[in-house]
């Protein structure tokens, strides 16, 4: 009788996995990957077909209308346009070999007769960011391989565009 009591007890021990275990344990499975996924396409620019481990620089921009009536881009930090000339965009100085990250929000909003889309494109690193409508955002990541002063323009406004120098 004894014996039995024994088994009885070890088989009382024995650990189950529990259905909620299991549950906890996917969610943060599927949490490291999903940040994991972030972080490496971080690192696969526009303009490359691999990863790139460089330091990257963060360019935020929005797209505006001037007082005098001018579409034009305008830099921004922490949501407060910078100093920039009224109705003209800005001139970006980048450096070579850094990851290169525009953040575009349209802060256009809708006139009667008037496209309240904007876009940006730089042709020379195959940097496309979509039409985005107001208060829409994007952003784009691309290496900065090559020196010189490039051309960033709006597909929408022609003469909505600005320059942006690799040194």
């Amino acid at each position: 009788m004894h014996e039995n009591s024994f088994r009885t007890m070890n088989k009382k021990k024995s650990s189950k996995i529990s259905r909620s275990s299991i549950i906890s344990v996917t969610i943060v499975t599927g949490v490291i990957i999903l940040i994991s996924s972030i972080v490496l396409n971080s690192f696969h620019p526009v303009n490359s077909d691999s990863f790139v481990f460089a330091p990257t620089t963060n360019l935020f921009l929005k797209a505006v209308k001037s007082s005098q009536g001018n579409y034009h881009y305008q830099t921004t930090k922490g949501g407060k346009s910078l100093s920039s000339t009224e109705g003209t965009s800005p001139s970006l100085t980048v450096s070579k070999g850094n990851i290169i990250q525009i953040h575009l929000i349209n802060e256009e909003k809708n006139q009667p007769n008037s496209p309240s889309k904007h876009n940006l494109n730089i042709d020379e690193f195959n940097v496309h960011i979509k039409d985005l409508d107001y208060f829409q955002t994007d952003e784009v990541s691309f290496l900065a391989d090559k020196t010189g002063t490039f051309e960033y323009y709006c597909s929408i406004h022609p003469d909505m565009m600005g320059s942006i120098t690799v040194t």
